[in-house]
């Protein structure tokens, strides 16, 4: 699968430049309505004229080429994680606090 190369004028000076699909580099947007999910991609190059970055953004897969994006389910399962274990942490940190406050509070009274 061919990756898209469009042509655009650079929102800076004017001028024509072509933006590669296979080389640019890109933001990925996921919404998820209803269950379906859709996925659009911005592709972001800079002006070889005047180094003003551009940006061009496709939903078509096809426009993409072979290139891989992120992995959400990667990034929803890593985020549950880091939760938990914050949470795991605090829980861990409360008790220790707890301990030696009740040490103080046992050597004080004593």
């Amino acid at each position: 699968m061919e990756a898209k190369k469009q042509q655009i004028e650079c929102h800076n000076c004017h001028e024509m430049m072509t933006i590669d699909f296979e080389t640019a580099t890109f933001a990925t947007a996921v919404q998820v309505i209803n269950g379906k999910k859709s996925e659009t991609r911005t592709y972001l190059e800079k002006c070889p004229n005047c180094d003003a970055v551009n940006k061009v953004t496709s939903d078509n897969k096809e426009e993409w080429g072979k290139r891989k994006g992120p992995n959400v389910k990667f990034f929803m399962y890593s985020g549950m994680f880091g939760c938990i274990a914050f949470l795991g942490l605090g829980i861990l940190v409360l008790y220790f606090a707890f301990k030696g406050l009740g040490f103080v509070m046992d050597w004080l009274i004593k």
